[in-house]
């Protein structure tokens, strides 16, 4: 299939970034009823008549723990042992429900391949509780098995790969987005998945310096989100619906609410993941995609784990709430509202490198860029929800096209609706005033790291990174394992914004534009492994490079940016 990049070297794709093309073309086929000008609008539906998936009567499955493989692929087979835990995933078009009043869609997902009676919904499984800070021999060996067809398609390439986004896991297992021939002997020859295949992926959940020392207790995530990673087809695989999310724990943070010696924050039916989508369907029920848009897809429908504008009820108790935006292109501003427009207090615990050393409370809303992951908690016990029966995650991000959003309105779409039971109930969860601390990167380890610097830039219509669009056969930095490095990351691409993920490790954000950052990405309190570069910034991060060598990548995370060659490969050697 011939790529939007293939198109811009051809020069039949203009400015605007729009092509007509006849169906069933050897470019593929633009998604039906889709006109660059107009391109339609979904039909009108009835929000908050659907339940929550993963609550209530809609849970989720268990992803099905099957016997040990015999024929392990080889890089795998040294993290294998006997703790470790087998997983077959497949990848599958198949048809699900979005709305009640909408006719099936047809997706590509990720289901249990041992799964039975699989619910008609486009996020079916959780892993089993992952717990973090295992010993080599232990974690999840998980094969994915592609049972995709090379059948015509709107869009979307059915070749596929598997990013576990903030895992610390080895190189083969990290989904890079395509094969290479030019690699290190360790590296497998193949590591993307073609139709009919597979892939063994090796996630140890080893602490950071398993192997060198010291151990970092403090480098461990609390919610991964896993989607697929193929190089140029990236934003397409993931709209299909190729993502999902998996919450992670460890001996601090339990899951378990009522052990006296953890953390205790809420926990069970009372910590509920919120994958944020946006979505376009025609009169069909079929999704609508824009495959020549280099500025950033936004679809005009909301979707909350895979289903439109979805209500859940809860008690009047704590709740933890673990979001993730899952879009291609748009932004959000998450207030707590009701149908007057009152907002109500939440208090941040993690970002997406983690747990924060110390809560951030009393945050009235709170903004959620593409992959970002932000942790909160509501009490709806406070006396503040007293006469409150209903109550809302809002999104107040206005958001035209995909470059960067408007800004934040007095009011937004309601994402999903909270039902409060008026009962009273016992709360043993609590949220303390440390969670994991961890000290700042100090003077002495910065004053020996390296330094290096990405530019962010567009030339001749596509998205380059000092630059040069993505070649993945060629390395933007060679990096050595363990030698700490300064990475000062610059936006210099004028009216676009870009979120740039680095795959591996966490960073530290030492300096935001020349300042000191704000508390959630500040260093000696947060982690991140993405940072929003706005237009004309400049951002100093740490990051180290232990355990796993081999090819990793930066990108922006605009899925259409990164599509668009906004990607550099990196190789960590020792």
């Amino acid at each position: 299939m011939v790529t939007r990049r293939d198109l811009l070297k051809m020069g039949i794709l203009g400015s605007s970034g729009f092509v007509t093309l006849p169906s069933g073309g050897g470019f593929g086929r633009v998604s039906r009823f889709f006109d660059h000008n107009n391109q339609g609008s979904s039909p009108r539906l009835t929000p908050f008549v659907d339940e929550l998936p993963g609550t209530g009567n809609s849970p989720f499955q268990t992803l099905t723990n099957v016997d040990p493989f015999s024929n392990v692929q080889d890089y795998a087979q040294p993290f294998c042992g006997p703790r470790t835990h087998y997983y077959e995933i497949a990848v599958v078009e198949r048809n699900v429900k979005f709305h009640r009043d909408l006719p099936p869609t047809s997706v590509w997902a990720y289901v249990d391949k041992w799964g039975g009676n699989i619910p008609d919904r486009l996020i079916t499984f959780q892993y089993p509780k992952i717990r973090l800070g295992q010993q080599i021999g232990g974690g999840y060996l998980a094969r994915v098995h592609n049972f995709l067809t090379t059948a015509p398609r709107d869009f979307g390439f059915p070749n596929v790969t598997v990013h576990f986004h903030g895992g610390h896991q080895p190189s083969p297992a990290d989904g890079f987005p395509h094969d290479i021939s030019n690699r290190p002997s360790s590296f497998p020859a193949q590591v993307t998945i073609p139709v009919g295949g597979f892939h063994d992926y090796a996630y140890p959940f080893a602490d950071v310096g398993i192997f060198d020392g010291p151990i970092e207790e403090a480098e461990r995530p609390s919610t991964y989100w896993f989607h697929d990673h193929f190089l140029d087809f990236t934003g397409q695989n993931v709209y299909r619906g190729l993502a999902n999310i998996a919450p992670a724990f460890d001996e601090l943070d339990a899951g378990d609410e009522t052990a006296s010696d953890t953390l205790a924050l809420p926990s069970g039916a009372h910590d509920i993941p919120l994958v944020l989508m946006d979505k376009t369907f025609d009169i069909s029920g079929t999704m609508v995609f824009d495959p020549f848009n280099g500025d950033g897809f936004l679809g005009d429908t909301m979707t909350v784990n895979g289903v439109v504008q979805p209500y859940c009820r809860v008690q009047r108790r704590k709740y933890r709430f673990r979001f993730l935006n899952g879009s291609n292109a748009r932004l959000y501003q998450i207030f707590a509202t009701n149908d007057l427009r009152q907002t109500f207090p939440m208090t941040q615990i993690a970002t997406e490198g983690g747990l924060l050393g110390h809560p951030i409370r009393n945050l009235q809303s709170f903004s959620l860029f593409m992959s970002e992951r932000v942790e909160v908690v509501v009490d709806f016990a406070d006396r503040i929800f007293d006469g409150q029966q209903v109550v809302y995650f809002e999104n107040r991000m206005a958001q035209s096209d995909g470059r960067k959003p408007d800004g934040v309105s007095s009011r937004g779409t309601k994402l999903v609706k909270f039902i409060i039971d008026p009962a009273t109930v016992d709360d043993p969860s609590r949220v303390p005033d440390t969670l994991r601390p961890f000290a700042p990167i100090s003077a002495a380890e910065l004053n020996a790291s390296e330094h290096r610097s990405f530019r962010f830039d567009r030339r001749h219509g596509v998205f380059t990174i000092n630059g040069e669009p993505v070649d993945i056969e060629k390395p933007v930095s060679i990096v050595q394992r363990n030698k700490g490095q300064v990475w000062t990351f610059s936006n210099n691409s004028g009216g676009w914004w870009h979120p740039n993920h680095v795959h591996s490790e966490f960073m530290r954000v030492l300096r935001r534009n020349g300042r000191t950052p704000p508390l959630n990405e500040l260093d000696g309190n947060a982690k991140k492994d993405t940072i929003l570069l706005k237009g004309g910034d400049k951002v100093v991060v740490y990051v180290k490079f232990r355990d796993y060598p081999g090819p990793f990548v930066t990108h922006c995370h605009n899925l259409e940016h990164e599509d668009m060659a906004m990607m550099g490969r990196f190789d960590v050697v020792d």
